[in-house]
């Protein structure tokens, strides 16, 4: 029986189901969500099988069998980040969540990381030309978001217990990487995967309080806040940047009781006499990036366009055209005029070189 993989409750009277039921359709409906009550029905609105529901809930220590596919990446700051990204059944699912709900559902205006219509580039706007920037950083941030978290998140939206589980269930993972073995965690201590479609938007809805409770922390001693993901920073001008240490400290305050943890390597003051940046963007008198990478990138574009493709790249991607297109792209939406300029030297290497060279560096 499918029962047999949900989280087990106490017993209900069905009168109190129904009164359950009934409450939690109400809110439901004030968030524009559809009223799910069995398994049967999930199964059904995915367009799945109950059986291939229960598969993809379920996680055997016995069993060879992933629902992941895991690999490492290069930090721009150094170091590896670990990316689980889910097989196609399993993606399929968390893409619906992600569309049929979580996208239904408002972040706080603090929040800038992976939202519609923000960007990097909304994110360090309101931090532009302040006396002094504070950076902070949140550790091992999607880990940090256990499962019970999760189905707490979608009991918030109306869903009844049952159904939360079956959602979270199928947005955290229970699998961990040790010298390359697949290992089962216990249930408890499921997390959220960095590389499911879901999973941002989750940890957006789950730091609403969090970003709540900074953003009046802030404001009540004349910092400005905004958060991109894991990163968090504040600024202020005048009076407000001597009391530095009072922010952070009551930062530090309010993300432990939020249930996480600052990354004590990554917390940065910066004033205005330095390179003050958000997010990887120059904030100190407009939005611009390092005078030194954009050199580096308008020497690299002119040596692909006089020499070819071969032996040249940019980042660490093996697609060379994707890394410059990329890059242009990138540096457009934070300054326009200078984006013009390197888009135009990317087109002109589209159209230079054929297809038959552009193979030979695998794009």
């Amino acid at each position: 029986m499918y029962s047999k993989n949900l989280t087990t409750t106490p017993l209900a009277t069905e009168s109190n189901l129904e009164r359950l039921r009934t409450d939690n359709l109400a809110l439901l409906r004030s968030h524009g969500l559809a009223e799910y009550n069995t398994p049967e029905e999930i199964a059904f609105a995915m367009g799945i099988s109950l059986g291939k529901l229960s598969f993809l809930t379920t996680t055997r220590p016995t069993s060879p069998i992933t629902h992941y596919l895991r690999f490492k990446i290069s930090k721009k700051t150094g170091g590896e980040r670990i990316i689980s990204a889910p097989k196609p059944n399993l993606k399929a699912a968390q893409r619906w969540i992600l569309e049929n709900i979580l996208e239904k559902l408002e972040v706080h205006n603090a929040a800038h990381g992976f939202c519609k219509n923000r960007s990097i580039v909304t994110n360090a706007k309101p931090h532009v030309g302040a006396n002094v920037i504070v950076n902070l950083d949140l550790q091992n941030f999607f880990q940090s978001i256990s499962y019970k978290r999760v189905k707490e998140l979608f009991c918030g939206f109306g869903y009844l217990e049952p159904v939360a589980t079956i959602f979270g269930l199928i947005c955290t993972t229970a699998e961990i990487e040790i010298d390359g073995q697949i290992n089962y965690i216990a249930s408890e201590k499921r997390h959220l995967p960095q590389g499911s479609p879901a999973s941002p938007a989750i940890s957006n809805l789950i730091c609403r309080h969090l970003d709540s409770r900074l953003t009046t922390m802030a404001e009540n001693l004349g910092f400005c806040y905004t958060r991109y993901a894991d990163d968090l920073t504040f600024s202020a001008s005048g009076d407000a940047s001597h009391r530095i240490s009072n922010l952070i400290k009551n930062t530090k305050f309010i993300i432990t009781s939020e249930g996480f943890t600052v990354n004590p390597h990554k917390t940065k003051t910066s004033g205005k006499s330095v390179q003050q940046q958000v997010t990887g963007v120059i904030v100190n008198t407009q939005l611009n990036i390092s005078k030194k990478t954009l050199k580096a990138f308008r020497a690299t574009l002119y040596q692909i366009e006089q020499e070819g493709l071969s032996g040249k790249q940019w980042g660490n991607s093996t697609n060379l055209i994707a890394a410059i297109t990329g890059f242009a792209n990138y540096v457009a939406m934070i300054n326009p005029n200078k984006g013009a300029e390197f888009k135009s030297s990317v087109e002109r290497i589209k159209q230079k070189y054929s297809d038959s060279q552009t193979d030979e560096v695998r794009f």
